[in-house]
């Protein structure tokens, strides 16, 4: 059974991860959603969500068990202790579910996938990957999207920011860089070229 060609595509909020991933899901390219993953295996009852309330109380979960994810975000981003501890938790279970929806796919003969993981590199996720593709942009371009697109404060918008890791994290760890000048044409046609790449690599492996 041949391997699905895996490549794992990040960067930081407001860069334009998400468009590129769009396009690639648009050129046939199945596309494994890292935070669609992240929901599921917090739902209730779930061994992950367990682990959570036994970790941060079972204040953290709502009368009808599901996760309360306000609750949640203000005990597990309160130091940066606490944040290491929810990925630890979460982490394993979103890669072991990645795992097996790429397992799924072998059978189904597909050629390539791409996992798109905000978290890539820093949950670890990178090692299941064959090739890594980190979008980014300038500081400001990234903020104004965000105002924009959030409806945030800029206040609240650069403190969101500030929580992720600087550009040259993500462009020093990714074999391939596509920088988002602000040109959403530009960036699709980036996008499309990548498209075109991954499917040679995955018939090049």
């Amino acid at each position: 059974m041949d391997k699905v060609y895996v490549v794992g595509l990040t960067g930081p909020t407001g860069a334009g991860k998400s468009e590129v991933s769009r396009r690639l899901a648009a050129a046939q390219i199945p596309v494994i959603d890292a935070d669609v993953l992240a929901r599921q295996v917090v739902e209730p009852g779930s061994e992950c969500l367990r682990r959570l309330a036994e970790e941060f109380s079972e204040d953290i979960l709502n009368d009808d068990g599901t996760l309360n994810r306000r609750q949640l975000a203000r005990r597990a981003f309160a130091t940066p202790e606490d944040t290491a501890l929810l990925n630890s938790l979460t982490h394993p279970y979103i890669i072991e579910k990645t795992n097996r929806i790429l397992m799924r796919m072998e059978q189904t003969h597909e050629l390539a996938a791409v996992i798109d993981a905000p978290l890539l590199f820093e949950s670890g996720m990178d090692r299941i990957c064959d090739m890594t593709v980190a979008v980014v942009a300038p500081f400001e371009s990234r903020l104004r999207r965000i105002i924009e697109r959030d409806g945030l404060p800029e206040t609240q918008a650069r403190a969101r920011m500030a929580a992720q890791q600087p550009e040259e994290y993500y462009s020093s760890r990714a074999a391939v860089v596509l920088s988002n000048s602000g040109d959403l044409d530009s960036l699709r046609r980036e996008a499309d070229d990548l498209a075109a790449k991954i499917r040679e690599w995955a018939n090049g492996k």
